[in-house]
């Protein structure tokens, strides 16, 4: 080819393809700046505001998780303590409830997810009452130093709140008040703490693998994340007799955060009730 038209052929329309050329070197140079774009999950304490005094919100998970997404070097530095997650529930009156969980990030970094999306519960008036107070100690009967605490929360709880135990393992136990079947309730104690005055060999604990039985026909669990073994405490001859902890769960379609309902014998108790989290979906 004459080199006369190879030269043409270049400075032909020179300044389209110059600008070309600057714009693929701008778009590499941005991409080798910013590096790949990655997610991460993390796990944060879901907090409840705007309620009156009086009021307190029932059956809304402790915790959710949240999906973010950035540039690699942002995302893998993120503290988790400056991702934020709440409940918004001012002029929220007693009664059902259905909100979005809101998300604060700092800047550098979007969300992607966050489960569960919305919480479906309940704000209740709040109540408080006396409860006689026992304590526990692993293999050991005890007195705790106070005989009864006030306890405070939904209305509905106060009233099937029977007594409190004090439970740990030494030292300041932790003040839980139940049922009268010996289930956890989720109230606030005062004192939250106790400790004993007499100590003696009593009662046990053991860790039991939790068995869920599946939805009813027509559901589909497509992921499920619960607790893989249960603790609970009781008279050693009751505990010896135990090879699982049986539980339920509210099964509908959707990704939710719920309560695993467990079906304990008489003298046995949990120490904390368990949750899990699930996605379900209806079967074609």
């Amino acid at each position: 080819m004459p080199r006369a038209s190879l030269w043409q052929r270049l400075v032909h329309r020179w300044p389209a393809k110059l600008l070309s050329l600057l714009a693929a070197f701008l778009l590499w140079y941005q991409l080798k700046q910013t590096g790949p774009v990655v997610e991460r999950a993390i796990e944060r304490p879901l907090e409840v505001i705007g309620l009156g005094p009086n009021q307190v919100a029932v059956g809304v998970p402790d915790r959710v998780l949240i999906r973010v997404r950035g540039e690699e070097r942002t995302v893998e530095g993120l503290r988790p303590e400056a991702v934020l997650a709440y409940l918004d529930l001012h002029g929220i009156q007693e009664g059902p409830f259905r909100k979005p969980v809101v998300v604060q990030l700092p800047a550098g970094v979007a969300l992607a997810a966050v489960i569960p999306e919305r919480v479906e519960a309940r704000v209740e008036r709040s109540d408080e009452k006396t409860l006689p107070l026992y304590a526990f100690l692993p293999g050991r009967a005890a007195l705790p130093r106070a005989r009864s605490v006030q306890v405070r929360g939904a209305a509905s709880r106060v009233a099937r709140a029977r007594y409190a135990l004090a439970l740990g393992e030494g030292g300041a136990l932790r003040v839980v008040a139940v049922d009268e079947a010996g289930r956890p309730l989720d109230l606030k104690a005062r004192p939250e703490t106790t400790g004993t005055r007499f100590a003696g060999p009593l009662l046990s604990r053991k860790e039991l693998p939790l068995a869920l039985p599946g939805p009813p026909p027509g559901l589909s669990v497509r992921r499920a994340r619960i607790p893989r073994s249960i603790p609970v405490v009781g008279p050693p001859e009751a505990l010896a007799g135990l090879a699982f902890v049986t539980g339920s769960v509210e099964w509908r379609v959707g990704s939710y955060v719920a309560p695993i309902r467990l079906r304990l014998p008489e003298g046995v108790y949990v120490l904390k009730e368990p949750w899990g989290r699930f996605v379900v979906e209806r079967v074609q």
